[in-house]
Order: structure tokens, then sequence, then C-alpha cells
């Protein structure tokens, strides 16, 4: 039981010359053939953004955001939280909305945007906030209430369009690929996991299928196989790997079962028949019984023990 390292340590790399092309006919083909120059403003995309917001959320944030921004300026110890907001907001809004993260940020920023001038306004004139500010200019007059609401509420209307906008762009992508690779791992059953160290063959005994896993990918790869993809099959009782050698697919079956008897071969073996796959291996951390080695006589499979494994490993 085995793989023959021998023939995959003589492997060859092809050595590919460049091809040279001739270049003559298409400079004379630049002139005529320019890509078209693309619009600064793309109206259609515009639309298709505005009726795809999500303004129960943009609502939600953007009021809240447009509450808070001035609020933190009647207490001068939490301006320097200022910040903190707009790009917060951007980063929630960014995780919960579906596409067009941007644009989504960007009207969140423009809805907190008008809420806090309304409210810095409110608090200017129908208040005494103005005071509380201690603002003065360098002749040691006091700012008017407009001087202060054109400049705290542009700070603030600006703070919150750009920060919400570029924050719900990262977090929304962000997000977006997060999803794609929990979507990925859910399509294939789980999760391949660390292994831990391992000093024998018994401490292949104990990982578990997915350490087990990713100890196998290691170990092929080592002797020149190319990692393909991975799934989780018959309720997490084995782990199939699609490795690629010599331009050639391997489909393996890893287990941990205590005994491998001739149904995990047989099942490989229709698998590697439905899918035309020549060649095939059994993997496990234990040992097989008669019965399997029996099955695999005469068939394209390999079969590996952990006693084996272990071996190539070390080599």
């Amino acid at each position: 039981m085995g793989i023959d390292t021998t023939k995959q340590r003589d492997i060859s790399e092809e050595n590919v010359s460049p091809v040279e092309v001739d270049n003559t006919d298409q400079d004379a083909e630049k002139e005529t053939e320019r890509a078209p120059r693309r619009p600064l403003f793309n109206w259609s995309g515009f639309v298709a953004g505005f009726q795809h917001l999500e303004w129960g959320k943009i609502l939600i944030f953007g009021v809240a955001s447009g509450l808070l921004m001035p609020f933190l300026f009647t207490q001068p110890t939490l301006s320097i939280f200022a910040g903190i907001i707009p790009v917060g907001a951007g980063l929630l809004i960014g995780r919960r909305v579906k596409g067009y993260y941007g644009f989504q940020g960007f009207m969140t920023g423009v809805v907190g945007a008008i809420v806090a001038l309304v409210l810095f306004a409110s608090l200017l004139f129908a208040t005494s906030f103005d005071q509380s500010l201690g603002l003065a200019t360098p002749e040691g007059g006091d700012i008017s209430p407009i001087s202060i609401l054109v400049q705290l509420g542009g700070f603030t209307a600006f703070s919150l369009i750009t920060f919400c906008w570029v924050g719900a762009a990262m977090a929304g992508r962000t997000e977006e690929r997060n999803r794609a690779v929990r979507q990925q791992v859910e399509e294939r059953g789980g999760q391949l996991e660390r292994a831990g160290a391992i000093r024998d063959a018994d401490d292949i005994r104990g990982l578990s299928l997915p350490q087990f896993g990713t100890y196998v990918n290691n170990v092929f790869k080592k002797n020149g196989f190319q990692f393909k993809d991975y799934r989780f099959v018959d309720k997490d009782k084995h782990l199939d790997l699609w490795m690629e050698h010599n331009e050639q697919t391997w489909h393996l079956r890893l287990t941990v079962a205590d005994k491998i008897a001739s149904g995990t071969v047989e099942g490989l073996y229709q698998e590697m028949k439905r899918e035309n796959c020549s060649k095939g291996v059994v993997v496990t951390s234990t040992e097989f019984l008669s019965s399997a080695v029996k099955s695999a006589k005469g068939r394209p499979i390999v079969l590996i023990d952990g006693t084996t494994l272990y071996e190539i490993a070390e080599k």
C-alpha cells in the first residue's frame, strides 16, 4: 500500500518559449480602433442604484448619526469622537444592505447631514447653544449663529457624507467576500482545520476529519500534487479531496473510522466512474480490513493507511 513517490519526483518541467508576435499591422489598427470614452456620469447606473436603495435602513442609520453628531458638540469633551460616528454608520449600513454599497452609504450620509443641519439650526437659534461653545472672533467679539452653523454644519455634513460613503463601500465589499466564503463552506459541508504537530503515526489517529484533510493535503502537495477542491460527504463520515498531478485528476476519499471495510472503496469507485476519473486513493488514519484490500485489487485505487501515510510524509 502506498504511492509510488519515485515517479513523482522525476517530473520534469516543460520549457515553453515565448511566441513572437508581429505588431506591424496592430500599430495601424490602433489609430482606427480606439476604446470609447466612458461618460463622466452614468445615468442608467444612477437610476438602477436609486431603485435598489434600502430606505428603511438608510433612514435608521442616517437619522441616528444626524442626531448624535450635534449632541457631541454640546459636550466639548465628546467632540473628539465626531469622526467615529460617520465611519461607524457607514460600516453598519454597508454590512446590512445588498449591493450598491457606496451609494447606499452616500445617501445615509445625506440623510444624516440634513438631520444634523436642522438640529444645529434649532439649537443655535432657539437656545443658548452658541454661547456654550465659547467661540470668539480674533477681535474678541462673539461669532454669529449663522457662522457657527456654516462651520459646524459644513464640517458635520462633509464628515457624514464622505465617511459614510467610504465606510459603506469598504464594509459592503468585505461582507460580500465573507458571504461568498460562507456559502462555499456550506456547499462543501464544512471547513478544513489546521492539524496539530504529528510526531509519529499514532498522532495521526487522534486527528479529526477536518484536521486529517489538512494533513493529507499537505502530504500530497509535498509530493508534487496540486489541490483543487474538497467536500464532506456521507454526513461527515468521509472527506473527498480532488488533487491534480501530471495533468490528471486524483480523487481522494479520506476517513478516520476505526476499521475501513469494502464499502468505502466501492463508494469511491462508483464516484470515479460517474466523474470519469481514472485515479483514486482511499486514505485512512487507522487501517483497512481485508475486504477493503480485496475490493481495491484490479481497480485504479490505492489504499493508504495511517502508518504508510506517516512514512510518506517523513520521506
